[in-house]
């Protein structure tokens, strides 16, 4: 809460210039400052589980084995 103190305690010329030095910071970090994951999950996985994973492959395996009636 002491930060929020603090802004709201700024004038409007000293609370425009924490924007501005905060802004400048973070677009003076660039892209190295930042840390990005190797790869996002699938959204069904992160939302349920490894189930529809699974439900998934054993569909697949399932149509895949399905015999066919010769000549068609």
């Amino acid at each position: 809460m002491e930060g929020v103190n603090r802004l709201a305690s700024m004038s409007g010329e000293e609370w425009l210039r924490y924007v501005v030095e905060r802004t400048l910071s973070v677009w003076g970090s660039g892209r190295g400052g930042r840390v990005r994951r190797a790869s996002d999950e699938p959204w069904p996985q992160k939302w349920f589980g490894i189930i529809p994973m699974g439900l998934r492959l054993w569909w697949r395996g399932r149509r895949r084995r399905k015999t066919r009636a010769p000549g068609t």
